[in-house]
């Protein structure tokens, strides 16, 4: 008696579940596998990275959307929106939801996508609310208007603070808060940005990128209060909420800061980190670091439950701490949907050439110990890519070699650090194609060009020409420049091209260069080139 399909469940609906269900197509469309996705949110997966997009208005959430409920459960995918899980039972291999989301799910596989939370701090809070109740009668209660922009309601919710023109503040210099606040600056809005280091990003950049990043971040109408962070909340009830004013709830109306300011704000986005969402795993007895993380294998398995994968911003590879970045979680999920289909009895397809003999598989390269992810600032008008190691000293005759290029006035700068032909770190400002030339070749520690200087020259040459058909545009989806031309040929847009081979839907790199193909006179290129 054969067994049915292998009953796959995710808890999680995140892009990185998304992509697992797309490297499990194979399976469920020969019926050995069945997947039931369990989210939080109540909408299916969408690109999280581009929440910035949504709280600016350029797009509407709606056209984010990575997965589609109907199609998927046509294809054996059931999709279950608004459902929390409150623990797993490993011994009997069921997920346990809370009273309202139904029966606890069975499974045979089980695969934790929970992502990261934001880590919000308990700020103090002063001021009276509703009909002079005290802010203490409403201990424990986060003031509405403190958000962390996860998710697509808070996402919404701040472009609703556009519109009406409130003041918004951003806390934190890191990545997350230099793409927010640029984001709300670039449609006008009134934003401050607090920080408390003395230039953003300053854990990343060398003091001198760090500086022009700041002037441009003026330049562009953000507010920096440098070396600055939150005393406390000035909270009161909202005089037209009579729901407000009857409940005691309190809402922000301003910010007093560490160096005494008053900041009126109805919107603080706190970008002050994120922490592993683990709490289900450790319950369950699985394996997690101090810090937060799921320990798994190169496969995404734990290794003290061998039917219990993590994959995405939850997982520590091989006891490493989640790198954040999207990239890194797509592979992930590329391989345990690889041990899973292998586990369904549906293997990677052989390839076969014209005479039907199959194609050798490549041998998967191992990760390059010189490898850096780079950080790339999301922004429509402002490009800042950065990675490694920056902090060497240019005069150190026994040092890494260091070359640095700026012109402050044109808001550009290029610092690359290497040793010998081995690239340790770079940060580009405002050089959006040598940002992307350094990026792609920091995943494997090594130098595009030996000439340095060409890197400035690409800046006015067609440097997408350079790309074969064969090499990879996206890093993030691995799809590549052919690919991405010919799904170019059929496709108006970046997303609907993001729609075929996945290209431009994670960190947003190699949207430019998608934008270019676009752009270009729509002519099937031979094999070999791509113009």
């Amino acid at each position: 008696m054969s067994r049915g399909p292998l009953r796959i469940v995710v808890v999680g609906g995140g892009p990185v579940a998304a992509r697992l269900v797309q490297e499990l197509r194979p399976a469920l469309e020969a019926g050995a596998a069945h997947v039931t996705i369990l989210g939080e949110e109540p909408v299916p997966a969408y690109q999280r990275i581009r929440l910035g997009d949504v709280a600016s208005g350029r797009v509407d959430g709606a056209a984010l959307s990575l997965l589609d409920a109907q199609d998927e459960e046509l294809a054996g995918v059931v999709v279950r929106c608004g459902v929390r899980v409150v623990a797993l039972d490993r011994d009997r291999k069921t997920v346990i939801l809370d009273g309202t989301g139904g029966p606890s799910v069975p499974y045979d596989r089980l695969v934790l996508a929970t992502g990261a939370q934001a880590v919000i701090p308990d700020f103090p809070v002063s001021g009276t609310v509703g009909r002079g109740i005290s802010v203490p009668a409403a201990a424990g209660l986060r003031p509405v208007g403190v958000m962390a922009l996860r998710d697509l309601a808070e996402a919404r919710r701040l472009h609703q603070a556009v519109r009406d023109a409130e003041p918004v503040v951003v806390l934190g210099g890191g990545v997350l808060g230099v793409e927010a606040a640029l984001a709300l600056a670039e449609v006008g809005a009134a934003v401050t940005l607090l920080h408390r280091g003395h230039v953003p990003l300053g854990g990343q950049l060398d003091p001198d990128s760090g500086r022009l990043l700041l002037r441009q971040l003026l330049a562009a109408g953000i507010q920096v209060r440098p070396d600055c962070g939150v005393q406390e909340l000035v909270v009161a009830a909202r005089a037209q909420d009579r729901a407000t004013a009857h409940d005691g709830v309190p809402h922000l109306t301003a910010i007093r800061t560490t160096q005494g300011r008053r900041i009126p704000a109805t919107l603080l986005v706190a970008c002050t980190g994120v922490r592993p969402r683990d709490e289900l795993a450790t319950a369950a007895g699985l394996d997690t670091l101090p810090r937060g993380g799921i320990v798994v294998d190169r496969n995404g398995r734990c290794p003290d439950d061998p039917s219990v994968f993590a994959v995405g911003d939850c997982a520590a590879v091989l006891g490493s701490q989640p790198s954040g970045l999207i990239g890194p979680g797509w592979d992930q999920a590329r391989a345990a949907a690889g041990a899973l289909r292998d586990e369904a009895g549906v293997p990677e397809a052989v390839e076969r050439d014209a005479a039907g003999r199959p194609v050798p598989t490549p041998t998967p390269t191992p990760t390059p110990a010189g490898r850096l992810d780079p950080i790339v600032v999301k922004s429509h008008t402002l490009s800042v890519a950065c990675a490694g190691d920056l902090t060497a000293d240019p005069w150190d005759p026994q040092g890494p070699s260091v070359s640095t290029w700026a012109d402050p006035e044109a808001g550009q700068y290029l610092r690359i650090v290497t040793q010998g032909a081995r690239l340790l770190g770079f940060v580009a400002i405002g050089l959006p194609r040598s940002a992307a030339e350094l990026s792609r070749h920091a995943l494997t520690g090594t130098l595009p060009v030996a000439d340095r200087s060409a890197l400035l020259a690409m800046e006015h040459a067609a440097a997408d020409r350079e790309l074969g058909p064969e090499d990879v545009l996206c890093r993030c989806s691995g799809a590549t420049a052919g690919q991405v031309h010919e799904a170019a040929l059929e496709c108006a847009t970046v997303d609907e091209v993001g729609g075929r081979c996945g290209a431009g839907t994670g960190c947003g790199t190699c949207r430019g260069r998608i934008e270019a193909l676009l752009a270009g006179p729509p002519v099937r290129q031979p094999a070999g080139s791509l113009a």
